[in-house]
């Protein structure tokens, strides 16, 4: 059921040494690839790495989990296996609303199929451009808006839920990293 597909795809930040295959970041890409889009405009264009060196340096140019300590982030043998950076045109004229409601949906896409492939998933949006850019080789005319980390997740993640409002910070308790969620009648604004 899609309702426990969306339970399970939660942002991983820690992984094992497990590989990712190009076929398996294709395949996520071809979810994106049917992502809706504003207009159908399809503004989104896409580059990735599996290679291990190239992981390495973007490892460091990511900034992953902000309410974490210290001693619950990822270390360099827990780093992503692989990188998709979202991009697109510079010259683009869609405003900046239209454009992240495509990038959302494309990222939700990708990382939903990253999930079904056994695979955890963290969307980016803390990343120094200017290397990413560089080590995945951006066309001048690109300027990118998103990453996304891959790889086979190491960390445990369980949703519970939030006692009200205010309670929504991640935490890291036990090694487990537990993701408070609102209650769904305190969403709800109205109702017939």
């Amino acid at each position: 059921m899609i309702i426990e597909n969306i339970k399970h795809t939660r942002s991983h930040r820690r992984f094992s040494e497990k590989n990712i295959k190009e076929d398996e970041i294709l395949e996520m890409l071809e979810g994106a690839r049917f992502s809706a889009s504003t207009k159908n405009a399809q503004i989104l264009r896409y580059s990735y790495t599996i290679d291990d060196e190239k992981c390495q340096k973007l490892f460091s140019a990511v900034s992953l989990g902000g309410l974490l300590k210290n001693e619950d982030k990822a270390t360099l043998e827990e780093r992503p296996r692989g990188f998709i950076l979202i991009s697109t045109k510079k010259d683009i004229k869609t405003p900046d609303s239209k454009l992240y409601f495509d990038v959302g949906i494309a990222s939700q896409n990708i990382i939903l199929i990253a999930d079904e492939l056994g695979y955890g998933a963290c969307i980016v949006i803390s990343y120094n451009k200017k290397i990413f850019e560089e080590i995945l080789e951006l066309p001048e005319e690109y300027d990118s808006k998103v990453v996304i980390i891959l790889g086979e997740s190491k960390d445990v993640v369980k949703l519970i839920d939030s006692k009200n409002e205010k309670d929504t910070k991640y935490f890291v308790e036990n090694g487990v990293h537990y993701v408070p969620k609102l209650k769904l009648g305190d969403l709800i604004l109205g109702k017939k």
